[in-house]
């Protein structure tokens, strides 16, 4: 078996997709003020599967680690 990745892997993941979210964020803001909405969807939705990929892990990381709840 492995070793459980370091804690500060986690912090570092966590610092590199907040970084990517501001900047597209970012990115969509200013296409929208300068009336390119389509321009900020697109930017947007290109984010879409990343978060998806990255709310999936984190599900799996809180169910392995026990930091859930089953509904009844």
């Amino acid at each position: 078996m492995s070793d459980p990745p370091a804690p500060d892997m986690a912090a570092d993941l966590l610092r590199r997709v907040v970084a990517q979210l501001q900047v597209a964020a970012g990115a969509a803001e200013a296409c929208v003020k300068a009336g390119h909405t389509d321009q900020a969807l697109a930017l947007l939705r290109e984010i879409e599967a990343p978060l998806y990929e990255v709310t999936t892990l984190l599900n799996a990381a809180s169910m392995l680690r026990g930091n859930h709840t089953e509904s009844e």
